[in-house]
């Protein structure tokens, strides 16, 4: 990924360049331009990055496609792990919920799977970000920073490596400090059309996989996975630790932190026999996780609006998107019609008037 200046659009871009290995079978172009071409008026739209434009090259590795997109700054994963405390402010929680769950339904709308969704591919756009001139975005964000490559052999590295790498972007936004979250759902190198894909496979990193891909069950209802994958990620989200704990990403340890959290799957589920031979004493149920997620143990201190229900309605939200029966997971619409909506949509709405009063100009989106 390279950040860029678009000398015809006068706007900085991000350039995601392929390898010449992944270029000939990527469908990633393809799946941006379906999603870009249809209901423009979708509150969740705004969520998806736009594919600006996309060319190709021949380098000394091969041939190599270059995707033209919107930069964005640091992912929530990093966010996260770059603040004081591990969590956003509370609004900050509950409006980034609502625009997952918007994004999740346009996504879903247009029958595409994301399939990995996680916390390092959930994006905080930087605000205001076009308007600074290269030495402006120097002074905040530093200058490019170069490191020598050399080889083990002592051979020269041209053609087929550069002579040197350039560090990364330091774009640290502690979430402690993020008031306004504005979320871009990324990474749609293995997304898939539903419709034209007959046998998929998932990708989604174990932790937050859900228990048909544990068990390697036909994912028959691929974007019921998706339901369950960002339940997992909601909770981390909305707190401080992963919903799931395990000190290594085994598929026992973690199907046992799913019975622990969850409880048993029901009997006539498909993969029962094996969570039956999986022995995990239980603690810490789904309630108590959420009491234990960093907001406040008791209801006088708890951040949350435990007299109104707010902590109910969570928790019926993440057992209705983590039941075990893909089927009886609920569609992205009809969370969007769930009673925790009743938090997480005004959160995003007060953002978006916040947004308005500053930049009086700027037409809303939503």
């Amino acid at each position: 990924m390279w950040l860029a200046w678009d000398q015809q659009r006068r706007r900085y871009v991000s350039l995601k360049i392929l390898t010449a290995r992944a270029s000939p079978d990527s469908h990633e172009a393809y799946v941006l331009y379906h999603m870009m071409k249809n209901d423009p008026t979708h509150a969740g739209k705004q969520f998806i990055p736009p594919l600006l434009d996309q060319f190709s090259f021949h380098g000394p590795n091969g041939h190599h496609r270059c995707l033209v997109g919107v930069p964005a700054g640091c992912s929530i994963a990093k966010s996260k792990e770059d603040s004081t405390n591990l969590m956003f402010p509370a609004d900050a929680a509950r409006s980034t919920v609502a625009q997952l769950h918007l994004g999740l339904s346009y996504l879903h709308a247009n029958g595409i799977c994301h399939e990995d969704l996680h916390l390092h591919n959930f994006l905080l756009r930087i605000p205001d970000f076009d308007s600074l001139s290269t030495d402006e975005l120097y002074k905040r964000f530093g200058k490019p920073s170069e490191v020598p490559i050399r080889r083990v052999d002592g051979k020269p590295c041209e053609p087929h490596a550069p002579p040197h790498a350039i560090y990364p972007m330091a774009l640290s936004i502690p979430a402690n400090e993020v008031d306004d979250p504005e979320i871009i759902i990324s990474d749609y190198g293995t997304s898939f059309i539903v419709s034209q894909t007959a046998t998929p496979t998932l990708h989604t990193p174990a932790l937050y996989a859900p228990p048909e891909d544990l068990f390697n069950e036909p994912i028959i209802q691929p974007t019921a996975a998706d339901i369950w994958t960002l339940g997992v990620n909601l909770y981390e989200v909305l707190g401080e630790r992963p919903l799931f704990e395990t000190f290594v990403w085994d598929r026992d340890d973690i199907i046992g932190e799913m019975i622990n959290t969850l409880g048993q799957p029901p009997e006539d589920g498909s993969w029962v026999t094996d969570f039956a031979r999986i022995s995990t004493p239980v603690f810490r149920r789904l309630h108590q996780r959420l009491w234990d997620m960093g907001r406040g143990e008791m209801q006088e201190t708890c951040e949350w609006d435990v007299a109104g229900g707010e902590l109910r309605a969570m928790e019926d939200l993440l057992r209705a998107m983590m039941t075990f029966e893909p089927a009886e997971r609920p569609t992205a619409d009809q969370l969007l019609g769930s009673e925790y909506m009743k938090w997480a949509l005004p959160a995003w709405e007060r953002q978006k008037r916040r947004k308005d009063a500053q930049y009086p100009s700027n037409d809303s989106v939503g």
